[in-house]
C-alpha cells in the first residue's frame, strides 16, 4: 500500500481590509458623497476630479493629517485611477494606478452600500494585500487610513461636520454622532 502524504497546510498569500459602518443617511446621498468631486472635497479631500461613470477618471488629493499624538502624518498624497464598477446608490469601486515607489498595494477598492431601515450599511473592501510580514506596515497604514475615511464619511453624513485635518476612528465618531441624537 502506498504511503499517504500528510495534507499540507494551505497558507493564504493575500489578505483583505474590510470595514463596515452603519449610517443614518440615504444610500443615494452616500453614493454622491463618494463619487462627486464637490462632495469629496467637503468631507475628505483637498482636491478631487471625478467622471462618475464606469471607466471614468478619478483623481483624489488627500490632506496631511494630524495624528492622535499631534504630529503631522503624510497621508495618501495624490492618487489617480478609474471608476470600474458603479451602481448608483449601491456600489462604488476604484482601480488605482500604482503610486511611485509604493509596492504591495493592491489596486482595487470597493465600497458596498446596502440599504437598511433608517439608513444604510457601508462596507469598504480593499483586497489582495500580500500576507507576509514585510508588508505589515503598509497593510496597517491602509487599515488606519480607510477606517479614518469611513469615520469621516459617517461624521459628515450624520452631522454635516467635517474634520479633514484630524485622524479619527470609527469608535470616536460613534461617540460624536451619538451625542447629537
Amino acid at each position: 500500500m502506498p504511503a499517504v502524504a500528510a495534507p499540507r497546510r494551505c497558507r493564504l498569500k493575500t489578505r483583505d481590509l474590510r470595514f463596515s459602518v452603519r449610517l443614518r443617511a440615504k444610500p443615494e446621498a452616500v453614493y454622491r458623497a463618494l463619487t462627486s468631486a464637490r462632495e469629496l472635497t467637503r468631507w475628505w479631500l483637498l482636491g478631487a476630479e471625478t467622471d462618475a461613470r464606469n471607466a471614468g477618471r478619478v483623481r483624489m488629493v488627500w490632506p496631511r493629517v494630524r495624528g492622535r499624538d499631534g504630529d503631522r502624518k503624510g497621508g495618501f498624497g495624490e492618487r489617480e485611477g478609474l471608476f470600474v464598477d458603479l451602481e448608483p446608490g449601491r456600489k462604488v469601486a476604484w482601480l488605482w494606478k500604482p503610486a511611485r515607489g509604493e509596492k504591495k498595494v493592491p489596486p482595487l477598492t470597493s465600497v458596498f452600500i446596502d440599504p437598511r431601515r433608517g439608513g444604510c450599511e457601508v462596507t469598504l473592501r480593499h483586497a489582495g494585500f500580500p500576507s507576509g510580514p514585510s508588508s505589515d506596515v503598509v497593510f496597517r497604514g491602509y487599515a488606519c487610513a480607510w477606517e479614518d475615511g469611513l469615520a469621516k464619511l459617517k461624521l459628515y453624513m450624520e452631522t454635516g461636520k467635517t474634520c479633514k485635518q484630524e485622524v479619527i476612528d470609527l469608535e470616536a465618531v460613534r461617540i460624536l454622532t451619538r451625542s447629537r441624537k
